[in-house]
């Protein structure tokens, strides 16, 4: 038996071991804007103007020198000498003067020397005068040079996740092509002599929940090209042949069922023979996901996780892909919201533990409603908003404690 076998490990413990034994191929292409969603950044973009950059107004109206007009009411009226109408995208090339004014359409440009506008219904037009009825503040009603991006600004960072606000951010300053990463290739190698893919089901047997949830997952992730290698039964033979396939097709393989202490559980032995290092992690503290296996062969990294549909999906979600999202500099946003516990969730010390939590609000206040299932359940996925997570030595949370959920 490996020496390695179930020394358990502590979560922090696994960028440690792993972050410097396997790599990433991590290559960079140049796509059109319009396709450039769910990729990661592969460089730094900056401002490379202001926005705006012209001093822009707010409002159809009419720039004017605050000082002019204060005071004004609809009982004391102040007169102006309209000089210009502009249309949008046009501009009055000399500097407004005292006692002057110019119509400007929303968004347009506000002409030099004015430093506000009043809004066309505060005012009337008779001939070239218009007579103003209210006043307004320096600034009033328009958007300074850069007051929105600051030429230089970074608006994107490289390994950051490009979404259509994004896009909507990057078509600003006129681009139409980004450079990304390229998506990592994945292997997914779901184990079991109960699994099956289709077809009616005979006593004993289930449907392969795992692959089809970690492929959606890694796919929904942005970072990874996933591949299904479909259901290997318990056979060593079987499994070293299939490891040893996605091994040569992808950067990273996750194998899930097998990872435990029974007479058919594969994966420890597969991954020892594939290469060398092999096993270097196998068990963790924490629920749930104890018998999770990290082994490394040809500088490749091998994931083993549990065959229960939760486990396999949380050790997935909130331990793998942020170990590949730092190995490879990608900033993998979390999300969450804090929330009133609304029971007592025990704990024992010495494990981390996940909980599945769902998120109700009453009276304007969120609260963390707690599941308490067996990780093989599937249920949780349909009631479940996220997970809170147990640190290792606690003893539990209490009920009325504010906790921070992750949000899935």
């Amino acid at each position: 038996m490996d020496k390695k076998y179930l020394k358990v490990k502590k979560r922090s413990d696994i960028e440690k071991i792993l972050l410097d034994k396997f790599s990433v191929n991590v290559g960079k292409e140049t796509c059109p804007i319009q396709d450039a969603v769910n990729h990661f950044s592969a460089r730094d973009y900056k401002a490379t103007f202001s926005i705006p950059s012209f001093r822009k107004s707010l409002v159809d109206g009419f720039a004017v020198h605050s000082k002019d007009v204060l005071g004004a009411s609809p009982s004391n009226p102040v007169p102006l000498h309209l000089i210009s109408t502009l249309k949008i995208g046009e501009s009055y090339k000399d500097k407004l003067k005292r006692g002057e004014t110019v119509y400007v359409p929303t968004g347009g440009v506000v002409p030099d020397g004015a430093d506000s506008l009043v809004m066309i219904e505060h005012t009337q037009v008779q001939g070239d005068e218009v007579f103003v009825f209210r006043s307004v503040s320096p600034h009033e009603n328009l958007i300074e040079v850069g007051e929105d991006v600051k030429k230089g600004t970074v608006i994107l960072k490289k390994g950051e996740l490009i979404t259509p606000q994004k896009v909507a951010l990057l078509r600003g300053f006129g681009l139409t092509e980004v450079e990304v990463f390229n998506k990592i290739p994945i292997g997914i190698i779901s184990t079991g002599d109960e699994l099956v893919n289709s077809g009616s089901l005979k006593t004993g047997k289930i449907y392969d929940i795992n692959g089809y949830t970690l492929f959606s997952e890694a796919f929904s992730s942005s970072i990874f090209l996933p591949k299904l290698y479909g259901i290997v039964k318990d056979r060593e033979d079987k499994l070293q042949k299939a490891l040893t396939k996605a091994l040569s097709e992808n950067d990273i393989v996750i194998m899930s069922g097998g990872t435990s202490k029974g007479s058919f559980d594969f994966t420890v032995s597969v991954i020892n023979k594939a290469g060398k290092p092999g096993v270097l992690i196998h068990g963790l503290h924490l629920s749930p996901g104890k018998p999770s296996v990290f082994g490394v062969v040809n500088q490749k990294l091998i994931v083993g996780l549990s065959g229960n549909p939760l486990a396999s999906f949380l050790v997935f979600k909130y331990v793998v892909i942020p170990l590949i999202a730092k190995k490879i500099g990608l900033k993998v946003k979390k999300h969450t919201v804090f929330a009133t516990l609304n029971a007592n969730v025990p704990s024992r010390k010495g494990r981390e533990e996940f909980i599945v939590v769902k998120l109700v609000k009453r009276s304007n206040e969120f609260f963390a409603e707690p599941i308490f299932s067996e990780s093989a359940f599937i249920s949780v996925f349909i009631e479940g908003s996220g997970i809170i997570t147990i640190p290792l030595m606690s003893e539990g949370l209490i009920k009325g404690e504010k906790v921070e959920i992750t949000l899935w």
